[in-house]
């Protein structure tokens, strides 16, 4: 039982909290004085995503300034699509996220949003906060790192005023495509959590085979299809994908018969963001090869392949872009035997076509 003073501590302590709750603005509010009413207007306007933004799920908002929401106006008199309702979902994140924190975090931090889709296998989309900026995608804004010294009030103020071209990135952030959006101004507290607000929304997620032709990795694609995997990976459950560069399939002799292991040496089952990939890490390939994961100099290497952009977000997990093809190791002998025929006569694509993303780690170890 809990002693008097214990008891007293306790209730002033959430007379304070309740007090500190009253003074601070609602959600509404802090959008329309913060300059991203527009924002506001879209959750308004759809019963599920107003639901979503007053339910204490959402303990963080990033928010698109004004002039850079879509200018059809607000939608008060058309229904959101199953898309828009996700892409608003998308910029709802579960847990508080305040940018001196999150700035700090090297190589950066992870922020898990309240979409929702089936291939994550209930866990929600992430977008990814980026601290390594020589591993993400291209970006013309100066980004503001804080320095040990500065508070978080001073990051703040320095964008408070700012509503042009030239406002400074307080966080860089990763979302699908591998596009950057920026926080230009941040940690403003509303009743419910924190706000930031954004240079746009986050760009949605897409499959593997479409975001590797949106990044430029039109070889790594052109082999998918060739081999009859595009929608047996774009309907894989949970995975990293290392997109080799077009000039990297250039540099080796990518024949027909080869490209099926070529693929499979470059899909992991389980979601690796960059702050995922540690020095010295390991994965396995769904062909069964061993990836290292090396760090030297602030550059990340998979089998010795440099990273060249991290973090584009995928419908089912995430990509990573690398300069090199991760060649596969040698395969084992092949015995004699009924099984042995199979494999060697075996038409990959036509089976894949057949039972879908679900059997594709059984389907590559054929490979």
């Amino acid at each position: 039982m809990l002693s008097p003073s214990w008891t007293t501590g306790l209730l002033l302590l959430s007379v304070a909290r309740l007090a500190l709750a009253e003074t601070l603005p609602t959600l509404e509010n802090a959008l329309v004085v913060s300059g991203a009413s527009d924002f506001w207007d879209v959750i308004k306007s759809d019963p599920e995503l107003l639901q979503l933004y007053s339910s204490g799920l959402v303990k963080t908002v990033f928010a698109p300034l004004d002039s850079k929401v879509d200018g059809s106006g607000p939608p008060q008199k058309r229904a959101l699509s199953p898309k828009q309702r996700r892409e608003a979902r998308l910029q709802a994140a579960k847990k508080e996220t305040e940018v001196g924190e999150a700035s700090q975090s090297h190589p950066g931090t992870t922020v898990e949003t309240n979409d929702n889709p089936p291939q994550l296998d209930g866990a929600g989309q992430k977008v990814v906060i980026d601290t390594n900026g020589t591993q993400s995608g291209s970006n013309t804004k100066r980004w503001y790192r804080r320095s040990s010294s500065s508070s978080s009030s001073s990051i703040v103020d320095r964008a408070a005023n700012c509503c042009n071209t030239t406002y400074p990135s307080l966080l860089r952030i990763s979302a699908g495509l591998g596009k950057i959006t920026n926080v230009i101004k941040g940690d403003i507290k509303y009743q419910g959590g924190v706000l930031h607000i954004t240079d746009g929304y986050f760009t949605f997620p897409e499959s593997l085979s479409a975001s590797a032709k949106g990044t430029g990795q039109t070889t790594f694609a052109d082999l998918v299809s060739k081999n009859n995997l595009t929608d047996t990976l774009d309907a894989a459950h949970s995975i990293t994908a290392f997109l080799p560069s077009n000039d990297a399939f250039a540099a080796i002799n990518t024949t027909t018969s080869a490209s099926a292991a070529l693929l499979a040496n470059h899909v992991v089952s389980g979601v690796s963001y960059l702050p995922d990939l540690t020095d010295g890490c390991t994965l396995k390939s769904q062909r069964g090869d061993t990836l290292s994961v090396t760090v030297k100099n602030g550059q990340w290497y998979v089998n010795g392949a440099r990273i060249t952009q991290a973090n584009v977000i995928l419908e089912n997990g995430v990509a990573h872009i690398i300069d090199k093809v991760l060649t596969p190791a040698k395969p084992p002998p092949v015995t004699a035997g009924a099984g042995s025929s199979m494999s060697q006569t075996l038409s990959l694509g036509t089976v894949a076509a057949a039972v879908g993303g679900g059997a594709l780690l059984a389907l590559l170890a054929l490979v």
